[in-house]
Order: structure tokens, then C-alpha cells, then sequence
């Protein structure tokens, strides 16, 4: 969002009993007015590039809380993540290359516009960082994009979209229709679309490369919803 406040409150009420004792990463400077936002919210840790003089005395009457200065890093830093294994160690680059929007492909006869696009760099982003099987399902609130429900660490990619992402959304009395779908690898059978059709989503962004792609195109059609395919899988376990 352009306005840094607005943009805390939004991403704070998108799952407001999480932000209960959490760490909170921001890219901008905490002035006075952001610290204010914190008085009497319990969080752990601060993170920011800079905290204003002022926003310090604020902040400096919370006992448990901690705040760390950290300058802004590059898109692509170019680093490693290690994965400690039995008997051994992982390591292996950081997912952090996102397609141009504009290199995605539309799949079915229902297309997007152009007003979407930096919506769903928004979501692919927000979901590559949750825990497989994941999907993300965003949207725009008072002119922030929002994660407005997630469904990560599930077994299955139908449990992440019917029990949780979807339930998540829909208690928060949102209009699923104006929302995108966010998968973070394919979907392997069509009963996904129509799990995704029965809570009223419209729009669907996924990697694509099942042996039943067609299969899941030929739904989505016949449900009148709008597919796209990155041909960019993220997988994060």
C-alpha cells in the first residue's frame, strides 16, 4: 500500500489473533505515528530499516519488546538455506525469483485484466512464503492488497483451499468473487476447481505442469473461471 499505516492496519487485521506476540517486519521508517499503532498491541520484535528518536521514547515504555534497525536487502540477494537432514545438511538457493506477470499465460476462454496483474505479483509472492500445500487467496482493501485467507501445511491441496483458506475468508464476510487464488505448485485433479467454484472464486493463478492439466482447464471453463498458469512452481516445506 502507498500509506504506511494503513498498510500496517490492513496487514494486521488479516489475521489479527496470529499478530498476538509476533515479529513484525516492516520497510519503512517507524515514525511516531506507527509506534502509536503498537501502545497497546503485544508484539516481540520490531524490525525495520529505521525507528524515528520519537518513535523510540514511545516504544521504550514496552518491557518484552525488542527492536532491530536492519537496512532494506535486495530482491535478490543470492542466498543459501540450509535444511538440517538425518545424517546430513541441505543446502540450496533461496526461492526468490518471481515471473513478470506479463510472462504468465491465461488458459481458459475466461481472461483478466490488466488492473490484476500487480495483484497477482502480490499473491505469488505471499504465497511462495507459506509452508506446502499452500494456497493464498488475496485481494484489494482500501487500496492495500491483502492476504485475505491462507491455507498452508496441509497433507493435501483441497484441505488447504475447502478448510482453511477459503473458511478464513469467508469469516471475514468477504466477497470471494473479487478474489485470486494463489497455488503455490499445480492442482492434480480437477475436484480442486470445483472446490474453488463452491466458495465462489473466480480467478485462479497456479504453476501448471499435471498430467491432467486438461482435464483442470476443461472445468475451469465449464465453471466460467478465469486460470492462468506461471510455469513457476514454489514448493516450501
Amino acid at each position: 500500500g502507498s500509506d504506511a499505516l494503513e498498510t500496517l492496519h490492513q496487514a494486521w487485521i488479516g489475521d489479527a489473533i496470529s499478530s498476538f506476540g509476533s515479529v513484525i517486519a516492516m520497510s519503512f521508517e517507524v515514525t511516531a505515528e506507527i509506534a502509536q499503532f503498537f501502545t497497546d498491541r503485544f508484539v516481540e520484535v520490531l524490525m525495520a530499516p529505521q525507528f524515528s528518536e520519537e518513535a523510540k521514547v514511545i516504544l521504550r515504555g514496552k518491557k518484552r519488546l525488542r527492536l532491530l534497525a536492519l537496512p532494506l536487502r535486495p530482491v535478490i540477494a543470492h542466498e543459501k538455506v540450509l535444511r538440517s537432514l538425518y545424517g546430513g545438511v541441505l543446502i540450496q538457493d533461496e526461492d526468490q525469483r518471481i515471473k513478470d506477470p506479463q510472462e504468465y499465460v491465461v488458459k481458459t476462454e475466461a481472461g483478466f485484466s490488466e488492473e490484476q496483474w500487480p495483484l497477482i505479483r502480490f499473491g505469488v509472492i505471499a504465497g511462495k512464503h507459506l509452508k506446502s500445500n499452500a494456497i493464498a487467496l488475496v485481494g484489494e482493501q482500501s487500496g492495500v492488497y491483502t492476504l485475505v485467507g491462507a491455507g498452508m501445511g496441509q497433507p493435501n491441496r483441497l484441505d488447504s483451499l475447502q478448510l482453511l483458506a477459503c473458511h478464513r475468508a469467508q469469516s471475514k464476510q468477504t466477497d470471494l468473487t473479487k478474489l485470486i487464488l494463489i497455488s503455490d505448485a499445480f492442482f492434480p485433479f480437477a475436484d480442486s476447481i470445483e472446490a474453488a467454484d463452491r466458495c465462489g472464486i473466480k480467478y485462479i493463478v497456479q504453476p501448471g505442469g499435471s498430467i491432467r492439466d486438461g482435464e483442470v482447464i476443461q472445468k475451469a471453463n465449464e465453471l466460467g473461471i478465469s486460470m492462468l498458469f506461471t510455469s513457476e512452481r514454489h514448493f516450501r516445506h
